[in-house]
């Protein structure tokens, strides 16, 4: 009995190690580094509205940002998504529906008439693991902004928003890695797995009799 209790002590032991070792997160770090296949967003039109939409310009991917303002952006070279009102308060980036990412790049511009003054900006990060968290330091001053967030151990992102109360002048120059589409099943997976389920259905039918 005590030779089992023991054998099964190890075992925690090793499996706990195992977690904590292969434990997923999301990385932050300011500045601007670009991963291996990071894509720069562009917008080929102008827009305005509380949702607008740009696209990569490796992949063609669609990528969503919504607010609960009025957002603009125009066609130009480097994209820049500005408020109607003058200054961001919230933002949500996101793919197209079942797609995630791996890693983000952004560079929020603190207000114009207060460049270097508290930024209290929150970005939030929602993963299939939950959500992480990083507040902006304060006393940044602009060319200071640029945040990389990226996963470690198969993290995915399904969208980031940002928050601030005091607002954000403009999001500039956002970039994106790792983007996956999620797979839908094949007609000959769907029949298998109906068959599979309807056998096993059977079976439970057969052992209640």
């Amino acid at each position: 009995m005590l030779r089992l209790l023991y054998r099964a002590l190890i075992l925690s032991g090793v499996l706990s190690a195992f977690a904590l070792s292969s434990h997923a997160d999301v990385v932050f770090q300011l500045g601007n580094n670009p991963q291996s296949d990071e894509q720069n967003i562009l917008f080929t039109i102008d827009q305005t509205g509380t949702t607008i939409y740009g696209t990569t310009n490796i992949t063609g991917t669609l990528v969503t940002f919504m607010s609960t303002e009025e957002i603009t952006a125009l066609a130009n070279g480097q994209a820049v998504i500005t408020a109607t009102d003058g200054l961001i308060n919230d933002l949500m980036i996101s793919l197209s529906t079942g797609s995630t990412f791996l890693d983000l790049i952004i560079n929020p511009l603190t207000p114009t008439g207060n460049p270097t003054g508290p930024f209290d900006l929150t970005v939030n990060v929602t993963t299939n693991d939950g959500v992480f968290s990083f507040t902006y330091p304060s006393g940044l001053g602009n060319g200071e902004n640029f945040l990389t967030m990226y996963t470690t151990n198969n993290e995915l992102i399904s969208s980031v928003s940002l928050t601030s109360t005091s607002g954000f002048d403009s999001l500039k120059q956002p970039r994106i890695s790792g983007v996956s589409t999620a797979q839908v099943p094949e007609p000959a997976a769907l029949f298998l797995m109906g068959g599979a389920l309807l056998g096993f259905g059977r079976l439970v039918r057969k052992s209640k009799r």
